[in-house]
């Protein structure tokens, strides 16, 4: 009895074993990762040029205020879908195509403004919509649209200073006063931060930056700069430096843009604490990993938000390239294994549920993380002859 028992567990087990191995998908490359998510992000352009749609099919969504918050989401998205295709579009005609789309439609669309004067989300559209604007300005495809792409560079540095805070920062909300100006009440250390590296960005191309909007917004970051590493959510945080939100796991994914833009500014920080936000990222990457795709902001530990998420990895991929090695390669390696990792099986990424904007958005950071470690680690941005069907996915 017991002979026959053995025997049954191990054809089970055996049975087990083989339904198992045939759905398991064996893991990509690098080339078949970046592939599959330029297809997804020309496949899912809208006809106008832009990406993300106003659908919303939950009952629960995040804080909207007017319906004018869509036109800063649906842009501050389209601009980072079109500078997620500027490298793969140099060797893929049909990105190419999809990116040529994408620019006409930022420099046809008029500039977003506040929904209401406690909630302007337009902020992430201005910040990456400079950026954007950055990186085509001098780029040879576009030379016949170089004046029009300068003009509206210059009109969102304006936006942006007028968009500055009185504390010196920049945010999305201010509930507690209606001004001119945001009084500053709840201006953001990332949001400070990702506006700094814009302004960066344009100082670099020699177009004129306010060196005192530039310094203000500095003296905010290193305000909220805390010994630990962490930085503080918020003014509004800034004398709660041991709530969980303000710790260093709570910091995560906030911290790398925060630490980049001090050191592009030449401030008081140094390669070594750089990599070491980057090592902690690493080391605590499983907290900012359990709030990935929870619908409910700040509900996960240390009250993370799966919308800092990729957020947070692309900015540590511009940490990556600035520092030394052997950590440069290191966590390049470890950054990209990781965005592979967590690739969803139509080729996209995605971390939030912000209406319909999430898949967009997450997949074109994630594709800017990625060529952050191409660069690092000397990958020709070539277009692979791959399939794009997903391996052991016969549904795709």
């Amino acid at each position: 009895m017991h002979r026959h028992t053995l025997i049954f567990v191990q054809a089970l087990l055996a049975t087990c074993a083989v339904a198992m191995s045939g759905c398991t998908t064996p893991a990509q490359t690098p080339a078949e990762s970046r592939e599959r998510a330029v297809q997804w992000m020309i496949d899912n352009q809208n006809p106008d040029g832009s990406w993300g749609t106003i659908d919303a099919s939950r009952p629960y969504q995040i804080y909207l205020d007017t319906q004018a918050s869509h036109d800063a989401f649906g842009e501050a998205t389209s601009a980072l879908g079109v500078m997620s295709l500027i490298e793969p579009s140099r060797t893929n005609p049909a990105a190419e195509a999809a990116l040529r789309l994408g620019v006409k439609h930022l420099l046809d669309t008029p500039p977003v403004g506040k929904a209401t004067g406690n909630t302007f989300y337009d902020i992430w559209t201005h910040t990456y919509m400079l950026s954007a604007m950055c990186r085509l300005v001098d780029d040879e495809r576009f030379a016949g649209d170089r004046d029009r792409i300068a003009e509206v560079l210059r009109k969102e540095l304006e936006i942006l200073k007028d968009r500055q805070s009185i504390d010196g920062g920049w945010g999305y909300y201010d509930f507690a006063y209606i001004l001119e100006h945001p009084s500053g009440e709840q201006s953001t250390s990332f949001n400070t931060a990702s506006v700094l590296l814009a302004l960066d960005e344009a100082r670099d191309l020699g177009f004129e930056v306010d060196i005192d909007m530039v310094n203000d917004g500095i003296s905010t970051v290193e305000r909220m700069r805390l010994p630990s590493g962490a930085y503080v959510y918020g003014t509004y945080a800034q004398y709660r430096p041991q709530a969980p939100y303000n710790m260093v796991k709570g910091s995560l994914g906030r911290s790398q843009p925060c630490n980049l833009a001090l050191h592009e500014w030449g401030r008081d920080i140094s390669v070594g604490q750089m990599a070491t936000g980057v090592e902690t990222l690493m080391r605590d990457h499983h907290y900012i990993e359990i709030g990935r795709g929870r619908k409910i902001p700040h509900e996960a530990y240390y009250s993370t938000s799966g919308y800092y998420y990729f957020y947070g990895h692309y900015y540590a991929g511009r940490v990556i390239e600035e520092l030394d090695e052997p950590q440069r390669t290191r966590l390049a390696t470890w950054l990209r294994d990781l965005l592979i990792e967590v690739q969803d099986a139509p080729g996209s990424w995605f971390d939030y549920p912000l209406y319909g904007y999430g898949h967009s958005y997450a997949t074109a950071y994630a594709l800017l993380a990625m060529q952050s470690c191409d660069r690092v680690l000397d990958v020709e941005q070539e277009t692979p002859a791959v399939s794009l069907q997903v391996p052991g996915d016969e549904s795709n």
